[in-house]
């Protein structure tokens, strides 16, 4: 039966994407011997049918509606009959847009997002490229000092040490283990991250608390003493002004640790906490089922109370008031926050903070960690409003990471991962998708070299400890890492670079993936090439801003096109580890072809891609001689 939708297509739909509030969309369907084509929209529960009409092209149908003017998601799907029979047009079942499929019972909806356009993103994070520290493994500065240590603490001798957990019994961390990184150790590398062309910082969090990953709040007014103190954060905000570098700072608001001046549990400081009396002013932020032992807490860990983001009280310690924990570290410097586990936070919370940053710097950025399309992202029955236009500037793009290994692992075609982007291009508003953080290395994964090198998984924690790749597994984790650490850097989005990634660290997860920067022990080669492409990057504005358009080349070849007014790129990656492909393409027998990696003239028809290989081409017409 001959019936078509792509919504991936503007001769579909337009515009392509999310659109603003109340405007128009012309949706169209391409079908035969159809008889009572409607629309059919629902929003916010209310379902709305239209009427199709014949246009003067044969065989297509079309409607053009006005979108609510309210921030949401409107989704549609069509009806239609056909020799007697009733039929039911949506996308796919996984929800992707695209090209869609008949139903003959309920549709699997199409997305439209419906956004408030009144705020962008800021030029500086969407035309920058990012670096995220883990301030304990990367650094040891002149501030270090013994003495800042807790006495419960197990300071590594040696900075190649191996990151471990030492547990009881009842598998409980019993004491936590440093190797002593300082602000002012980064702060000591800076023209370092610089030669990489770093424009942001982003450090995991860096106050006060007891562990080393320090997501269990002590407090969010003072640096951890481990890492330095105010004076050392300031130093480095300065620091990284001159080299025009930006700092985001880890905000971990949906609960703080038990060993915190707002619980203080163990007594350990000078407040009166809510596990010491009901009286305490923390009181009404923590949520108690049998006071003062059991109360609610982050996915069940005991050392992480959950906090109340709507108590009123809490808002205002954390954002609301002028010497609030949000505006005190802006004003201090910082450029913005990432927020840990922004789906366990309230969109009403989101939004209010948003709200005091915008107050306090127009420019600043709210990055949330969320591992899904964040457009609708569905958390505790409720769809979030990140991307609404009153909350999140970016996410983390953990779809991009999961995709690309899985394409570059083999168990994805290029079609699929096209398909996936194209998603994420069609559901986003076009501010939020090119200001995506597009990751492949984050301290909750395992590193990236261990993943493409294809790491033995069935191994004890023991033998993790000290897992290396063999040398044939670590060549080709190499080469991979190389080509998906080049499709980062010229895909749509900001780049965020794991410490020690570009270096060859290699580990499996938490703790084994946080591991110190290996400085003197850096694989040289790797190195260079992240030097070679981030300058690429910044380079070529074109891969910071410039359109992007996939093109289909096969199962094992993503290919897509990068195009501003001042450059046509194509950029190619071959994943394949033994067929050479060819590549010719219809659109370009009239151009010249750079490659940018090479510095080489390179010829287009047909481009030669060798095995685990990549083409990054600056395209130019060619110029032909007029005939006499």
């Amino acid at each position: 039966m001959n019936f078509i939708h792509n919504s991936f297509i503007s001769e579909y739909r337009c515009p392509f994407g999310a659109v603003p509030v109340n405007s128009m969309v012309t949706i169209k369907v391409f079908g035969s011997d159809l008889l009572n084509v409607r629309l059919r929209t629902y929003f916010n529960d209310i379902e709305t049918s239209y009427p199709m009409n014949p246009t003067d092209y044969s065989n297509f149908y079309a409607i053009k509606i006005r979108v609510p003017d309210e921030p949401g998601l409107l989704w549609y799907d069509f009806e239609f009959n056909r020799k007697g029979k009733s039929y039911i047009y949506g996308t796919k079942p996984d929800g992707l847009g695209g090209i869609g499929q008949i139903y003959t019972e309920k549709a699997s909806s199409y997305q439209i997002t419906i956004y408030d356009p009144k705020r962008k993103s800021p030029d500086w994070y969407k035309e920058g490229l990012m670096y995220q520290i883990f301030p304990d493994r990367f650094n040891r500065g002149p501030d270090f000092d013994l003495a800042s240590f807790p006495n419960d603490a197990m300071l590594h001798p040696n900075w190649s040490d191996c990151p471990h957990y030492f547990k009881n019994k009842k598998g409980e961390i019993e004491y936590w283990d440093f190797f002593g990184g300082t602000l002012s150790g980064i702060t000591e590398k800076l023209d370092y991250l610089k030669s990489l062309n770093v424009t942001i910082l982003y450090l995991n969090p860096i106050f006060k608390a007891k562990s080393n990953h320090r997501y269990d709040t002590g407090d969010y007014m003072a640096i951890d003493p481990i890492l330095g103190n105010l004076e050392s954060f300031r130093t480095l905000v300065s620091e990284c002004r001159k080299r025009e570098i930006r700092i985001i700072l880890d905000g971990v608001f949906s609960h703080t640790g038990d060993d915190s001046r707002y619980f203080n549990r163990y007594d350990h400081y000078d407040s009166v906490g809510a596990f010491q009396s009901e009286e305490s002013p923390y009181f009404d932020w923590f949520t108690f089922t049998d006071y003062p032992c059991e109360y609610a807490c982050w996915w069940g860990v005991e050392n992480m109370p959950n906090t109340d983001e709507m108590n009123p009280e809490f808002q205002k310690y954390i954002f609301k008031d002028p010497d609030s924990v949000i505006r005190y570290w802006l004003k201090a410097g910082a450029s913005g926050w990432r927020l840990d586990v922004a789906d366990e936070l309230p969109d009403a919370f989101i939004s209010g903070l948003k709200q005091a940053m915008m107050e306090e710097n127009e420019d600043s950025l709210l990055l949330g960690e969320v591992w899904e399309d964040a457009s609708r992202k569905i958390a505790y029955d409720e769809l979030r409003t990140y991307l609404n236009g009153f909350e999140l500037d970016s996410v983390m793009n953990y779809p991009f990471r999961e995709t690309f290994i899985d394409f570059f692992l083999g168990t994805t075609s290029a079609r699929s991962a096209s398909r996936t982007m194209m998603s994420l291009a069609e559901h986003y508003p076009q501010e939020q998708f090119m200001s995506n953080m597009n990751l492949i290395g984050s301290h909750d994964r395992r590193r990236i070299l261990t993943v493409l090198g294809e790491a033995f998984e069935y191994c004890r924690d023991a033998e993790r400890e000290h897992y290396c790749l063999e040398p044939e597994q670590l060549e080709l984790g190499r080469k991979r890492l190389k080509l998906i650490s080049l499709l980062q850097m010229t895909f749509p989005g900001v780049p965020c670079i794991y410490y020690g990634d570009e270096a060859g660290i290699q580990g499996f997860e938490d703790p084994f993936n946080r591991c110190t920067y290996p400085w003197g022990r850096e694989d040289q080669e790797l190195l260079d090439w992240y030097r070679q492409i981030t300058k690429l990057r910044q380079d070529f504005p074109v891969f910071q801003k410039g359109s992007w358009n996939p093109l289909e080349t096969g199962d094992d070849v993503f290919c897509f096109e990068r195009k501003d007014q001042d450059h046509h790129c194509l950029c190619l990656f071959n994943r394949n580890v033994k067929a050479v492909h060819l590549f010719k393409h219809p659109e370009f027998i009239d151009f010249d072809g750079l490659d940018l990696i090479t510095g080489q003239k390179i010829a287009l028809n047909p481009l030669v891609l060798n095995p685990l290989s990549a083409h990054i081409i600056l395209l130019s017409p060619q110029k032909r001689i007029p005939a006499e």
